[in-house]
């Protein structure tokens, strides 16, 4: 009972703190948008960009590697975090060596010199940023999910940081205050992580099993790893495309705002991400593989009742959202964002099913979708671009996310049966109404500015969850409210 309720815990902890890191974020992206120039803001996104990149290759493979080993408990806790350090300390010098030795190729193929100081700079954001994950990963695997939360709040906290520093030191370089500040916040968070590790200190020195080999801890990160490459190529290559191909420079900026306001629904599905893996792969190592299934379609069935209306919401009005966060010639970026909002969905989707298979068996599906779809993405993405600007190479992202989803799903199912549960079915229905409903709204009523859109967001979400309610869709959720007014 105890482990149920931590999970629990966690995951609305997690959820919180993936809330809190897109609305520290969109702040921060906010300031930046209303201060700079369209090609300025551009700049801001492809080195937010290739960072981007990094991070997925640098942090999720250690992190989704390291949560899973300690969950199986196959190996000895202490081990598996020493050679799991060791082997992100390789992974973190190849980034930094990149980052700042090939700064110049960097920023010739990206077509703008400027960017050469801003990468050599941003190198020294991947030691940090590399330490930061791990300890994440090692309270995921010790189900710690409360303590990762916090963590993981107070980073994006920190990151506001930009603000002022923007404001006050860096005023005539914009963009190194923001890495200032996004370094800062990764310094603040180490120091937290590894104070609130301390009460877990006889969890870490608990010595039974067996040693675990290097070469293993290397195959499981590179796996994850890799698959987050593809991961990050569908949702961030795009941007580098478009700065390289697209004119005027302008249209970087408008992408760079689409796709910011079209990540929230991957943040959102990644929360649950992060919680799958260690409590699936705990089931499995208890050999309760109903137990483990059972988990997959709870979680599967909360991200379509309460994640799905997210980027339903976003993609039906998103030219109102781009002009009242942005500018009205952000309006340019609207198709873009339409798109993107379901593809960030998508692939967040996406992750969540291959975690599952993960945790069932050692496939090496992962490894085939992502090795497939580092062959397609950027050709595609490069034709498209080119043929039809942002709008296309938007309508080529969702498509590679529906793609890779459904595939991931039809390879789950022949994997555990059917994870999808009549509570999904249901709120996927409800959530097609809710589309048309608001697409049509947002093109009859003239709703613009934030507070606006953000009343009518919250007007629309009332009604949906009224929905969810009359339609039976949420009843457990009664039920265990009522269980509880009887036991008092």
């Amino acid at each position: 009972m105890g482990e149920d309720v931590e999970v629990r815990r966690g995951l609305v902890l997690n959820l919180v703190s993936n809330v809190m890191f897109f609305l520290c974020g969109y702040v921060v992206h906010f300031f930046l948008g209303n201060t700079l120039s369209a090609a300025e803001y551009g700049i801001v996104g492809t080195i937010m960009t290739v960072l981007d990149f990094e991070y997925m290759f640098l942090s999720n493979g250690a992190r989704q590697s390291i949560a899973k080993e300690i969950s199986l408990h196959r190996y000895d806790v202490r081990d598996v975090i020493l050679k799991s350090l060791g082997f992100q300390l390789i992974i973190i010098a190849f980034f930094f060596a990149v980052n700042f030795v090939g700064a110049p190729v960097l920023s010739s193929v990206l077509n703008d010199h400027t960017l050469e100081f801003y990468f050599r700079f941003a190198a020294f954001l991947i030691p940090a940023n590399g330490l930061f994950v791990l300890l994440l990963g090692i309270n995921d695997g010790l189900h710690r999910f409360s303590t990762g939360a916090i963590i993981n709040t107070v980073y994006p906290i920190a990151k506001l940081s930009v603000i002022p520093l923007v404001l006050f030191l860096f005023q005539d370089n914009a963009v190194l205050g923001m890495e200032v500040g996004y370094l800062l916040a990764l310094l603040i968070s180490i120091i937290l992580g590894l104070v609130l590790l301390v009460p877990a200190r006889s969890e870490l020195a608990n010595r039974s099993g067996d040693k675990i080999r290097f070469s293993v801890v290397a195959r499981n990160t590179l796996s994850f790893s890799f698959f987050f490459i593809m991961v990050s190529l569908v949702l961030s290559v795009d941007t580098l495309v478009v700065k390289s191909v697209v004119s005027p420079s302008s249209m970087a900026g408008y992408y760079t705002g689409a796709v910011n306001l079209g990540k929230i629904p991957y943040y959102l599905v990644s929360a649950f991400c992060t919680i799958i893996l260690p409590v699936v792969s705990k089931k499995v190592g208890e050999k309760d593989i109903t137990g483990g299934i059972g988990q997959v379609k709870k979680f599967i069935a909360l991200i379509c009742a309460f994640i799905l209306p997210i980027p339903i919401m976003i993609s039906a009005s998103s030219t109102s959202l781009l002009t009242s966060f942005y500018h009205a010639e952000y309006q340019k970026a609207a198709v873009a964002l339409s798109c993107l909002a379901f593809s960030s969905f998508f692939m967040g989707i996406t992750v969540l099913l291959n975690m599952v298979m993960s945790s069932f068996s050692q496939s090496h599906f992962s490894d085939i979708l992502s090795v497939v779809s580092l062959g397609i993405v950027i050709p595609l993405f490069i034709v498209s671009a080119r043929l039809g600007g942002i709008s296309a190479i938007a309508i080529a992202s969702v498509s590679c996310t529906a793609l890779t989803m459904l595939i991931s799903y039809c390879v789950v199912i022949r994997k555990t049966g059917n994870v999808m549960s009549r509570t999904a079915a249901k709120s996927i229905g409800i959530n097609l109404i809710l589309w048309i409903s608001i697409y049509i709204l947002f093109r009859t009523v003239h709703i613009e500015g934030l507070f606006m859109v953000g009343l009518t967001y919250a007007g629309i979400l009332l009604v949906y969850l009224g929905a969810l309610i009359l339609t039976g869709t949420v009843n457990v959720p009664l039920r265990m409210l009522h269980r509880e007014r009887r036991h008092q």
